[in-house]
């Protein structure tokens, strides 16, 4: 009995001894999180976005594609029902005043991956 519990203390010390493996993380998305004043909308889904990421920032293009995701307020929306919102919301002083675009980009690709407005006010 008493190899039993020997042999199982050593098992036990070899399956925790690997629990310090490394891991890499790799970061999948680049983000801009922007007014919605520094946010040009396309005028169809096959063309491009251009972000202002800061006030000294140059203008940034980044395009679309067919798999690009629309959210406003967390609820996925189509693009043009997305543009819509997103002129109502520039329209709308106190919509615009708490208004924030959030823009992610496919690092290996180059390609906006999603489009999200988050806004409070009607």
């Amino acid at each position: 009995m008493t190899a039993h519990r020997i042999f199982a203390t050593f098992a036990l010390l070899a399956v925790f001894s690997t629990a310090h493996a490394t891991r890499v993380l790799e970061q999948p998305e680049r983000s801009f999180e922007i007014s919605l004043s520094q946010l040009t909308l396309p005028s169809s889904t096959s063309g491009g976005l251009t972000v202002k990421a800061c006030d000294e920032c140059p203008y940034s293009t980044h395009v679309l594609s067919a798999a690009t995701q629309y959210f406003v307020n967390q609820q996925l929306v189509a693009f043009d029902d997305f543009k819509e919102i997103a002129g109502q919301v520039r329209a709308n002083r106190s919509a615009l005043d708490t208004a924030v675009a959030g823009v992610y980009i496919d690092i290996d690709t180059g390609r906006v991956t999603r489009v999200a407005l988050v806004y409070r006010g009607q």
